[in-house]
Parts: structure tokens; sequence; C-alpha cells
């Protein structure tokens, strides 16, 4: 590790009332949680950094102490400091007797549906005398435990995970206890308090009302079945086929990467390319709607006399374009709020017998489904 790389990353306030100490320590444990400082990695001499740092040794020593006894870093003879592997359990261990009055929120994106799920979340944390961190992933596995252990680094009084959750605490359910409250929205694998959506009975919902509209070949566009929010989709889209004496047909099926307009129109590219194209198109979000409707406008169709459309979320979007999309409609703010209420009573101590809530879904029928 350069040692001038680690200087320009750490720096002292000396107004901010904060002990110089803490500053380094709460520095050095900042770049170990983020990955930027690895197990076996050196810090520098104490004397170099209080140097650099222009503060006595002897502070630089108790900092480095302070970091051993958090088992950040071993201070060994004759190889100087070094860095150990990083375990959040510890650093959330610290700062569990001092509130920090934050909470951090991991999420996907800063997408449309999100924006009343965002909002309710802030107005609701405001009154409640908490400050929210959001945080997006983007849909990459990696950044969602990175962020994990960076806000456990900024001592976070409690989580809302949405979408997705770390890999270690969905793995190790029993790690849950050496972390703050963790609330999950739309999780169905990650254990503890949890907010679940009806997505398998939306599916359903829109499935059967184009089987009612008389439409036998429904195409579905989704993201990997194998990821646990959305496998139930499908299996809503496969029981009203299957209640209807039609089986599933896998060329109907367009897997895509995710929940994005590009990936939509390359979802209808699929199903559109096919000699016997479908008569209808379920897209398991609004967002991959969007998407699927300019390649079917781009090819001279006609929603819903060619091909019939419908979607999952309900954004503002939806109601906006011709003809309005047919979708379920997930009631995002209700869902924010609970999550914050819900947070709120565990970071007080609060426990609830009932876990898990779950969320129904109401369709919204509009143009795009030919009524």
């Amino acid at each position: 590790m350069n040692t001038e790389w680690i200087y320009s990353r750490l720096h002292l306030d000396r107004e901010s009332g904060t002990p110089l100490i803490t500053q380094i320590v709460d520095g050095i444990t900042w770049l170990i949680a983020s990955g930027d400082l690895k197990a076996e990695e050196q810090l520098p001499p104490m004397r170099e950094l209080a140097e650099h740092l222009e503060v006595h040794m002897h502070t630089v020593r108790q900092a480095y102490q302070r970091l051993e006894a958090d088992h950040l870093v071993s201070v060994r003879t004759r190889r100087g400091t070094v860095v150990l592997p990083y375990d959040p359990a510890v650093v959330a261990k610290r700062g569990a007797e001092n509130p920090s009055h934050l909470i951090g929120v991991v999420l996907p994106n800063p997408g449309s549906f999100y924006t009343p799920f965002i909002q309710a979340i802030q107005e609701d944390s405001r009154e409640l005398g908490y400050l929210p961190l959001f945080c997006y992933t983007f849909e990459n596995p990696f950044l969602v435990d990175t962020y994990f252990n960076q806000l456990i680094a900024r001592q976070v009084d409690g989580f809302i995970f949405v979408s997705i959750g770390p890999a270690s605490l969905i793995e190790d359910p029993q790690s849950l206890d050496f972390f703050p409250p963790i609330v999950s929205v739309d999780v169905p694998d990650m254990p503890g308090y949890r907010i679940l959506i009806d997505t398998e009975g939306a599916a359903y919902k829109v499935t059967r009302h184009l089987l009612e509209h008389g439409r036998k070949r429904i195409g579905l566009i989704t993201p990997p079945l194998e990821w646990p929010n959305v496998t139930p989709f499908y299996e809503g889209y496969q029981s009203a086929l299957e209640e209807s004496g039609i089986d599933i047909q896998p060329e109907l099926i367009a897997g895509v990467e995710g929940y994005f307009e590009d990936y939509g129109r390359s979802g209808a590219e699929q199903l559109l390319d096919q000699d016997h194209r479908p008569d209808a198109i379920i897209a398991a979000t609004d967002t991959l709607a969007l998407g699927v409707k300019g390649v079917i406008q781009e090819r001279g169709l006609s929603i819903p006399d060619d091909l019939a459309l419908a979607g999952y979320n309900d954004i503002q979007a939806a109601a906006l374009i011709q003809p309005g999309l047919t979708t379920a409609s997930i009631p995002a703010a209700e869902m924010g709020s609970l999550a914050v209420a819900t947070l709120q009573k565990l970071i007080a101590g609060k426990k609830s017998q009932k876990q898990t809530h779950v969320i129904s879904t109401q369709l919204v029928i509009r143009g795009s489904c030919g009524c």
C-alpha cells in the first residue's frame, strides 16, 4: 500500500470538536470498511503518520491501539501495524452505545417506482428525528455488501434493505443479532423483519385479465427467475395460465438482465422475432413495459389491437402514455412508511411477534389491455 495514498485520504478537522484520536480511528476504519485497505496491508509507521497529520506520535499510538482493540489491525513487532480481515460485527458493537440518528437505506436505483417510497422514508424519518442515508446498488450484489460495511462504519442506528440484502446475513441468519436493527423490503430470502409484496398475486391478476380478453399466447419479460423477488411473479403467471388449461411455452419467456427500459426493448425483440409472435406481453415492471411499447410501435404494430401489453408497479408514466398501461399497483409510499415505523420500533427495543408484513397489490385497468 502506498503510504502517500493513505495520507491523501486522511484529514483532520481541528475545529470539529471531535477528538483527533477519534478522527484518526474513524478515518482508518472507513478505509478498511470500504475495502480500500485490505487484510495484510500495512498502515504507515506511527512517527510518519504523526508528522503528516501534524500531531504528537502518542496520539497516533493511541489511535492504533484503539484500532487493535477493535480487531481491525494488529500491531506486530518488526512488522508494523497490519490490517486484519474486516469484521463488521466488531465495528457495529462499538457504535451500539452511541446513537447516530442515521438510517442506512440500500435500494436498487432512484427510479420512478421508488420515488414515492423514498419520499415517504424521508418525511417519516425526519419526523422521528432520523437522517436517512440512501445508497443505490444498480443490481450489483457487491455494492450491497460494500454499502453494508461502510454504513456500519458510519455507525447507523438501523438499516432498510430493498430488493436485495447482504449475502452474509442471508447465509447466516444468526448474525443479525450482532448488527443494528434491519428491516427488509421485497427481499423474500432475507431473515428477520420483512415487508413483502404479493408479487405472485399481482402477476396472477394481470395474466388472468389478459386471458379474459381472449389472449392465448401471453409472453413474459422478466429478470432472472432465480432472483428471490422475481420467482413469485413467474409463479403467478404460471398459475393463471395453468388454471385456464394453457401450458407454459418456454419460447414465450424472455429472460433479461435487469429492470431498465433497455432490457424491456431486448426482451420485446426476443419475443417479436419469432415466427409465431405472442398476442400479449406482460413485463415484470412498468419500466420494462415502456421499452416493450417502443419496440412494438417501431415495428408498426398497434397496442392493443395487435398486442396487448401489461406491466407491474404503476409508476407515474403508466397513466401518461397512450394507450395507458394496464398494470398491478404497489402502494410504494405505504411500504416506505411501514418500513420506517417498523425500524423505529426495533431501534427503540420494541419487538413484534409479526415479523413479516405482506402488501397487497391492485389491478389498474387502462387501454393497453383492450379495455
